[in-house]
């Protein structure tokens, strides 16, 4: 159901990416044409400030809470925060409108929850405590990094659809990696002559890397401009198809030395990207107006189908998405 709900989100975005840029089609002709001020044989540099949110549907404790012949169960799910990022790049125009870029996106964020069993237990969702003797604790606590690294390179053409919209179609690879390793401290108490504190640990990891061919359109649509500077409205629309490889592993200690290693066979499959940024933007020449400068704020949504694939004794196999959406800055420097 979600995955329907985000591509019938992204087919949305796309429609109004194209009804707001065709629109401009019947801007006047009395405008003046910033295409005009395009130039060709200029190299530029660029760099994104990102300040993202992660969504992953993490369920890694439930409560067990039991009244009478009433037994209650209350799953726990992780919750993220925002967290920087950067994305930095560099291109070259070579002509006829032609241009190739290259660009690195890097994103980390951390993750934390606490759980206490109050007047019931609690139980680690993760397989390796499941083959535990020990079952239930009383305190829970889960910490997770997650870090994203990716490489992309472009090839796009831009042409001029009227004298307001840049469009600009563009084709390339991406490929990276995605690490995320989820650590969990559990801990009880034992009655056995004398009262025995048990600490448990289980800590997993869901990496992923991929390559693979990237399709897109950008569209820019100038609102006002004289021969210096203008502003514009921006969308860009963008899909990955990538081959992709998951290790996953799950490793289990307790206080007594009891050691489990859970490892799940690698998995090779596709793995699909959607992204879709929309936002407003500034442009100025200067210097004569050989060189150019411009800055883009807007709202950016990364979509990671199937990106969490652990499996936990609570729910069985995921494939449950990863979701980056949040704000991106850009500044360009061309000359």
């Amino acid at each position: 159901m979600k995955t329907r709900q985000v591509t019938i989100f992204f087919v949305r975005l796309f429609m109004i990416h194209v009804v707001l840029m065709g629109g401009v089609l019947y801007a006047s002709e009395n405008q003046s044409n910033p295409c005009q001020e395009e130039r060709t044989g200029h190299v530029d540099v660029f760099a994104d400030f990102l300040y993202w949110h992660t969504t992953e549907t993490i369920d890694w404790a439930f409560h067990l809470l039991k009244q009478g012949n009433v037994q209650t169960t209350t799953l726990q799910t992780l919750e993220f925060g925002w967290s920087p990022g950067f994305r930095v790049g560099i291109g070259y125009n070579g002509g006829c409108d032609w241009d190739t870029q290259a660009y690195y996106t890097h994103f980390k964020t951390l993750a934390s929850d606490h759980s206490s069993a109050g007047l019931g237990t609690v139980q680690s969702e993760f397989l390796g405590a499941k083959l535990s003797m020990l079952g239930t604790y009383q305190t829970g606590k889960i910490d997770l990094k997650l870090d994203l690294n990716m490489l992309d390179w472009e090839l796009g053409r831009t042409f001029c659809a009227s004298n307001a919209l840049f469009l600009r179609p563009m084709i390339g690879i991406k490929g990276g990696w995605i690490d995320q390793r989820i650590n969990t401290k559990w801990e009880k108490d034992i009655v056995f002559f004398a009262v025995i504190p048990i600490t448990v640990t289980d800590n997993l990891k869901n990496n992923f890397w991929g390559v693979g061919p990237k399709i897109g359109v950008d569209g820019k649509w100038v609102l006002g401009c004289n021969c210096r500077w203008y502003f514009s409205l921006f969308g860009d629309v963008t899909g990955a198809f990538m081959w992709g490889h998951w290790k996953i592993t799950d490793e289990f200690r307790d206080t007594f030395q009891t050691t489990i290693f859970t490892k799940v066979r690698d998995r090779n499959f596709g793995a699909l990207m959607l992204q879709g940024l929309i936002g407003i933007g500034f442009d100025y020449n200067f210097d004569n107006c050989p060189s150019h400068f411009s800055v883009k704020l807007g709202y950016e949504i990364e979509d990671w189908l199937n990106q969490y694939q652990v499996f936990d004794n609570g729910t069985g196999a995921h494939n449950n998405d990863l979701i980056f959406q949040g704000l991106t800055l850009r500044m360009r420097l061309d000359f």
